[in-house]
């Protein structure tokens, strides 16, 4: 489909296009896993290496299938509604306005508060190597780097991503290459291959291990996913959305997902004991890293995974600005200030500034508290992608015969019975903040439709 067609599809559904059609499939991969973040792998590496005694890569291979249901539920959205909005638009168009910007509100939380995650991490990594500046004056620093980057356009920050993915990608390669030598001469199993180190039998049949704990190790590695669907965000803005915006997400997701069963493969190998011998499972990856590749890694290892908190923030920031766009495009915001857009960078500038404001309060925001509130607003918002596909494809369009049973129903309830199991099994305190946040929502959408006896402003369902 040329851009053309895109932009009559985007007619089609009552919008004009104003956003700049620049993304190919591989500035949207990019885009994906700048907001993803490779190096996230090793965030969680042995916290959930010591819980599954080392079936770390297993574990890895039963979240990778767990998201790739809900990776295919944002395909076959974005097929339908390819516009900016992602789950606010995928749930007022195909089950109801008023459910639309609830969800929309939902996981907007996610999407507002990862670049402050981000910033936060970020400067608490990069003080323990350069210990000059104060954290705030760190936080500030990445602010103002990824807001002006952010300021001149998609196409300036994709350029940027995708420098930050290689880094990434040439630390991950170099690492793999300091592990193969390391088990060539002997070191960890001595070998490459090992079926122990993907599934040791003598573990997993250990009282208190088995499925139950591989399941619930998985839970927590599936927040390594998040990220793949902020590619809908930037639908706008792609070549040929209905086709590349799909592929790319689930290239993303499974992509990613490859990586992270190779890597933690790899380096079980390289360390099977590590999950009984880790001193601390929040640092176990500089453990892991400094045993087999020395300090000099450890220090690329930490630049590395600094840059890559900023392109998270760089992709996180987008997404949100356009999901504002979005609502404030349909008037459910106020239109004046949320559809405003640079008049050359085609930008949604104030959208922007704003999560920049909100960000500043990663200088005395608890970290665990923000954590906590993005996997609130994420796993939520997968639940409703799925349970869109399942009303637009097989209830509305009644798409029931052969494989489809299978993608617009089976497929969509798998993900969104995943995603809410993980939901559930977050702690309290992120439920009853993120509930805070909904009945704020509830309050909002109360106020902006006269207490729900009239639609959302100017918010149209397309049959």
């Amino acid at each position: 489909m040329s851009i053309n067609a895109g932009n009559a599809h985007l007619e089609q559904l009552g919008y004009k296009q104003d956003l700049k059609r620049v993304l190919p499939l591989s500035s949207l991969i990019y885009y994906g896993l700048a907001y993803l973040v490779p190096l996230t792998i090793f965030t969680t590496y042995g916290l959930v290496n010591n819980m599954t005694h080392g079936m770390l890569s297993l574990t890895y291979l039963v979240a990778t299938i767990a998201m790739t249901f809900t990776a295919l539920s944002y395909g076959h959205m974005v097929k339908a509604y390819p516009v900016a909005g992602s789950v606010y638009t995928y749930v007022h168009r195909s089950i109801s306005p008023h459910l639309g910007f609830l969800s929309g509100w939902t996981i907007l939380i996610d999407y507002m508060l990862i670049p402050m995650l981000n910033y936060l991490v970020a400067a608490l990594f990069i003080q323990e190597a350069i210990p000059g500046l104060p954290t705030w004056a760190w936080i500030l620093i990445f602010i103002a780097i990824v807001t002006t980057v952010n300021y001149f356009g998609i196409r300036l920050t994709t350029w940027v991503n995708s420098g930050i993915i290689w880094i990434q990608i040439i630390f991950i390669v170099a690492l793999l290459i300091f592990i193969f030598r390391y088990l060539a001469v002997g070191g960890g199993a001595g070998t490459f291959f090992d079926w122990s180190a993907f599934f040791n039998a003598t573990e997993f049949n250990q009282p208190g291990m088995g499925w139950g704990i591989i399941f619930s190790g998985a839970a927590i590695l599936a927040l390594s996913f998040l990220g793949f669907d902020a590619v809908s965000t930037v639908s706008e803005e792609a070549i040929n959305p209905e086709k590349n915006v799909g592929r790319a997400i689930i290239i993303t997701c499974v992509g990613a997902g490859i990586v992270f069963i190779l890597v933690t493969y790899f380096t079980q190998l390289a360390w099977p004991t590590a999950w009984s011998e880790i001193k601390n499972v929040d640092t176990g990856a500089y453990e892991i890293i400094n045993k087999v590749a020395g300090s000099f890694m450890g220090y690329f290892f930490t630049g590395a995974y600094v840059v890559g908190c900023l392109a998270s923030a760089m992709a996180s920031q987008a997404s949100a600005s356009r999901i504002l766009y979005g609502m404030g495009r349909d008037g459910i915001l106020p239109r004046r200030f949320f559809s405003y857009l640079h008049p050359k960078h085609k930008t949604p500038t104030n959208n922007i500034f704003l999560i920049a404001v909100i960000s500043l309060s990663a200088v005395f925001f608890s970290l665990a508290t923000a954590a906590s509130l993005v996997n609130f607003g994420a796993l939520l918002g997968f639940v409703m992608v799925n349970i869109s596909v399942i009303v637009h494809y097989f209830i509305k369009n009644k798409r029931r015969s052969g494989t489809d049973i299978f993608k617009y129903l089976v497929g969509p309830v798998l993900g969104a019975l995943i995603c809410f199991s993980i939901w559930y099994n977050l702690d309290i305190s992120s439920k009853e903040l993120g509930l805070i946040w909904v009945i704020l929502g509830i309050v909002v959408l109360a106020v902006r439709t006269n207490f729900f006896r009239k639609l959302p402003p100017e918010m149209k369902l397309e049959e």
